[in-house]
């Protein structure tokens, strides 16, 4: 299962294929901001406490072998939209850090590494590149994934296909 998360609207969702079994959220769908109150790291781990259909956003993504995310690019970062989504997953880290590539991030909640695969579309300068490049791979690191992907797309037209086989067909070469 992949759990696909974005920005779009719904004349442009349609317009991308996914498999039958994908858990599609729609960004545009989130009202609610994280309130920082930690309950989904220490009163309930995993569960969000504004309740609303975010609430089991943790679970949807442990059960999934692929996260997908698909953002317009704001100033080198994800849209607000897709960052309020992403701020309600922190229950899917634990809230103790550990240094993993010279760095500090979150302690794996799950022993499980998911593949991160991102697309970002709008008008995206190169500085812009620079600073998402550096976001999803702090961000692959703090989700422990086994690899991610950075996908720029001028048209949401080259996101049409999104099919499961491509890390197998990038990892059999």
């Amino acid at each position: 299962m992949r759990t696909i998360i974005h920005d779009l609207s719904t004349k442009e969702l349609n317009k991308i294929q996914f498999n039958k079994d994908d858990k599609v959220i729609s960004s545009l769908d989130c009202t609610k901001n994280c309130i920082g109150c930690f309950s989904c790291w220490i009163k309930h781990p995993k569960k969000c406490a504004i309740k609303d259909e975010f609430s089991n956003i943790v679970e949807f993504i442990k059960d999934s072998d692929e996260l997908i995310l698909i953002s317009k690019c704001r100033f080198g970062c994800y849209s607000s939209e897709v960052k309020r989504v992403l701020e309600r997953c922190i229950g899917y880290v634990l809230p103790h850090f550990t240094i993993r590539n010279n760095e500090i991030h979150h302690q794996s909640r799950y022993n499980k590494r998911l593949k991160l695969c991102t697309y970002f579309y709008g008008n995206i300068l190169d500085l812009d590149k620079k600073c998402v490049d550096k976001l999803v791979k702090a961000n692959s690191i703090n989700l422990n994934a086994s690899e991610y992907e950075v996908n720029y797309v001028d048209n949401l037209k080259e996101i049409k296909n999104v099919h499961i086989d491509k890390w197998k067909s990038k990892t059999n070469k």
